[in-house]
C-alpha cells in the first residue's frame, strides 16, 4: 500500500482524515482558505474551502464515523472501522478534489495530525450491453415534422377564414 501522506495523482476520489487538537469553533472557511492552514498541512497551496469538512465526533455516536466514511461517502475503509469509530475530538476531512494539482505531499503538524487516506474509484466501470429479448425494444418516438404540404394547407386555410371575414364585415358595412 502507497504511503498515506503522499497525494497520488491517479483519478481517484481521496479524503484524508485528520485529527484536530482544538476547539471546533476555532475551524471557520477563514482559517481553511489561509496559508497558516496550508502550512500547517505541509502544502503549497490552501485547499478549496468546499473540500475540506470539519466537526465534532460527538456529534456522530449515534451513526458512527466509519459509516459515515462507508456508506454516505462512498470510501473503501478497508479494516479501519473500528479505529475510525474510536476517535473522539474535531477531525478534519480533505477531498482530494480541493487540492492544487501540483500537489504531492500532505505532511500534518500539531495541532492536526493524520488519522488515515481513503479512496473509490472517480470512474465507474462501462456497462455492457444487455443481449436479451426482454432488453430489445424501441425508445417512443417523438411527434414527425411538419410536411410542408400540411404547412402549405393551414396558410390556405388561415388566409381563407380571413378572406371570409373581410368579406363579411364588407357586406355588413354596404347593408
Amino acid at each position: 500500500m502507497s504511503n498515506p501522506h503522499d497525494i497520488p495523482q491517479s483519478g481517484q476520489r481521496l479524503v484524508w482524515v485528520l485529527s484536530y487538537d482544538g476547539p471546533v469553533e476555532d475551524l471557520n472557511a477563514e482559517l481553511i482558505s489561509s496559508t497558516g492552514f496550508a502550512e500547517a498541512l505541509g502544502l503549497w497551496v490552501p485547499p478549496a474551502s468546499e473540500a475540506v469538512e470539519w466537526f465534532d465526533l460527538a456529534a456522530m455516536t449515534d451513526y458512527g464515523f466509519a459509516r459515515y466514511l462507508e456508506e454516505a461517502s462512498g470510501f473503501d475503509i478497508g479494516d479501519d472501522a473500528e479505529k475510525l469509530d474510536a476517535l473522539e475530538g474535531v477531525v478534519v476531512m480533505l477531498y482530494s478534489t480541493g487540492l492544487n494539482a501540483k500537489e504531492t505531499r500532505l505532511a500534518p503538524e500539531p495541532p492536526f495530525a493524520l488519522i488515515g487516506r481513503y479512496g473509490m474509484p472517480l470512474d465507474l466501470s462501462p456497462i455492457e450491453k444487455i443481449e436479451s429479448d426482454s432488453a430489445a425494444g424501441l425508445l417512443p418516438q417523438g411527434k414527425p415534422p411538419k410536411s410542408p404540404a400540411r404547412i402549405s394547407g393551414m396558410v390556405a386555410t388561415l388566409v381563407l377564414v380571413f378572406l371570409a371575414a373581410f368579406v363579411a364585415l364588407f357586406v355588413w358595412i354596404g347593408g
